[in-house]
């Protein structure tokens, strides 16, 4: 395919993309060791910004990694494995040295729809694990708070009812006594439903306002018993979606705060215009991350359509350090994974 690819600042990423490919991402997965690279891409019917992220694994090996990206709207179905292929190769020299394999998370494009395209070329390999969720629900806002609202299953309303009389919810207004107070449910939350806590240093960094706060901003939502922390999620807001990225609640027999948490978020998104409330993460296609089962009838109680897409896919360029490195991380992601299914906890992002 014709291509032509040009290195640019990270500031001059589109606005307009997903925030996973924005210059507000590049700066908090710098918090975890991970370096931003922006790209520019022009193709003859098409053009758009490229964030991929590079991290050193290991001395003079590093991954380099496309987080809900490039966009495939206007390929042919049999067009995107040799642009996903091309695309590797010519952007290869635009990276560091070192560099064994670029991973593409590709963003979600089937709604309702599980025959997601896998790929298996001489350097394309689709894994058997992705990185970020291959199924979401999406819930579409372009009708306001109240419409949304009408959408909700019965089992979201009966635990809407039992939850506003027990609990409320406020927006965290930054002081650090109650950041410190939900992270120490959220430890909680981990070691019951058995995911890896992400730090606090990481957490704080997604609630960093961006130079721009009209682009991109996170929320840390509490639910409260009385004047006690018992629940939170983080909300990241964009001019076009919000998405729930994480959560964590103490649990109470027969209600939950999760669910008055989630509403009161969905009428955030609505009040700042957003057009799709993403709740990000539930199994993917034919049976795929399993362990996401539990949180599936939580977040399709809300209405809204699931989406699915591709797993995570690599191109190889050093096949020797890939095939390394990938027999550690799949040993690494089955002792994380394999502890206990999640009951209502966010996978890390």
């Amino acid at each position: 395919m014709n291509m032509r690819i040009q290195r640019i600042a990270t500031s001059e990423l589109s606005p307009s993309s997903t925030v996973f490919q924005s210059s507000y991402w590049a700066g908090v997965k710098q918090h975890s060791g991970w370096k931003g690279y922006a790209f520019s891409v022009e193709m003859e019917s098409s053009a758009f910004t490229l964030l991929v992220l590079v991290k050193r694994m290991a001395p003079f090996c590093s991954l380099a990694y496309i987080p809900f990206g490039p966009p495939l709207s206007l390929l042919k179905l049999s067009q995107v494995g040799v642009f996903l292929e091309d695309l590797a190769k010519q952007i290869r020299k635009l990276l560091p040295k070192g560099v064994f394999a670029l991973r593409y998370d590709l963003p979600f494009e089937e709604v309702n729809d599980q025959n997601v395209m896998t790929f298996h070329t001489r350097r394309l390999r689709t894994l058997e694990q992705s990185v970020q969720p291959e199924g979401t629900v999406r819930i579409d806002l372009r009708w306001g708070y109240n419409a949304v609202t009408l959408g909700y299953r019965e089992r979201a309303k009966r635990a809407l009812r039992k939850a506003e009389q027990a609990f409320q919810v406020r927006v965290h207004e930054g002081d650090e006594a109650s950041f410190l107070a939900w992270y120490d449910v959220y430890l909680e939350t981990a070691r019951r439903d058995g995911f890896s806590p992400r730090s606090k240093k990481y957490l704080r960094s997604l609630m960093m306002l961006s130079p721009d706060e009209s682009v991109f901003t996170s929320q840390l939502l509490l639910a409260y018993e009385g004047k006690k922390i018992v629940g939170g999620i983080i909300v990241l807001f964009s001019p076009s979606e919000a998405i729930y990225l994480y959560g964590a609640s103490l649990r109470f027999d027969g209600i939950s705060c999760s669910y008055l948490l989630q509403d009161s978020a969905i009428r955030m998104a609505c009040e700042r215009k957003c057009g799709i409330y993403d709740l990000y993460g539930i199994p993917g296609p034919r049976g795929r991350a399993s362990h996401l089962a539990g949180l599936e009838i939580f977040k399709r109680s809300f209405g809204g359509q699931p989406y699915y897409r591709s797993p995570s896919t690599d191109y190889l360029y050093n096949r020797l350090t890939w095939h390394c490195y990938r027999f550690f991380e799949t040993v690494r992601f089955r002792s994380r994974r394999g502890i206990k299914s999640q009951a209502e906890a966010l996978p890390s992002s």
